[in-house]
């Protein structure tokens, strides 16, 4: 359950689809974003990514996510995308995304910075990179890049339900397996579903948008920290592949 909402995951992410009249007056007036808050939002992003010394420039930061839309709840993230073209990185772009993905969870691990109740989720995207949000504002040039509309939609609570459910009883077992020391299998296991679980949302996003199914089951997987559960497995499970113990097997302990 979150402590800010009172909600658990589930009926968070429901309170989130709904569709209110305004912006969030917490951060929006006249659908301007509030002063304070991009200076922060700005901060925050160019002290990350100055941290990493990556030769990519900032092409824009931008606020998207729920918070930027009407579909926001008490619980809702402020989604703090900073934008770059990965191939100024590296022409292998995967190992790039990699790379960010992990500075990024790093980050959000090890920080919990709360504008007005609200916690701050960064994340670096490729401008190349499909983005289905209905609500971006580019908080460098103080303006929309795709300003929201009001719209109506139906969603299923069962089926969100049922289907987050079916996929936490498959990482359940994949944690079974590292349980049981099978490391090799976990780790094969887990990169497979974090890379279906990923494609599940993408192809949720792009035929239903923010309020697919798909995404509402991604997000309820994230809000209850089975994504994280899934990570963090993928990791030990590689260290211990890695490892070498003159004391032990590999795969022991």
């Amino acid at each position: 359950m979150n402590p800010k909402s009172g909600l658990g995951p589930l009926e968070e992410e429901m309170a989130g689809a709904e569709i209110h009249d305004d912006l969030d007056s917490t951060f929006w007036s006249d659908n301007q974003i509030d002063p304070e808050v991009r200076d922060k939002l700005l901060k925050i992003a160019t002290d990350f990514y100055d941290k990493l010394k990556l030769p990519a420039s900032v092409l824009d930061i931008t606020l998207t996510g729920s918070e930027a839309n009407y579909n926001y709840s008490p619980g809702s993230d402020l989604d703090l995308h900073i934008v770059i073209n990965y191939s100024d990185v590296d022409k292998n772009t995967k190992l790039v995304k990699e790379f960010l993905n992990m500075a990024k969870t790093n980050w959000n691990r090890n920080h919990e910075i709360l504008l007005k109740d609200h916690e701050v989720e960064i994340y670096v995207q490729d401008i190349n990179e499909p983005h289905h949000s209905t609500g971006v504002y580019s908080l460098l040039n103080d303006a929309w890049i795709i300003e929201p509309v009001k719209e109506e939609f139906e969603v299923s609570e069962q089926a969100i339900e049922q289907k987050a459910r079916a996929i936490e009883n498959l990482i359940e077992m994949v944690l079974e397996l590292k349980l049981q020391k099978k490391y090799e299998e976990a780790y094969g296991e887990a990169d497979r579903l974090m890379g279906k679980i990923v494609r599940y949302r993408q192809c949720g996003l792009e035929q239903g948008g923010e309020y697919s199914v798909e995404n509402l089951v991604f997000k309820t997987l994230r809000h209850n920290e089975y994504l994280k559960k899934l990570s963090d497995l993928k990791k030990v499970a590689y260290d211990k592949l890695m490892s070498l113990n003159e004391n032990k097997k590999v795969g022991d302990g």
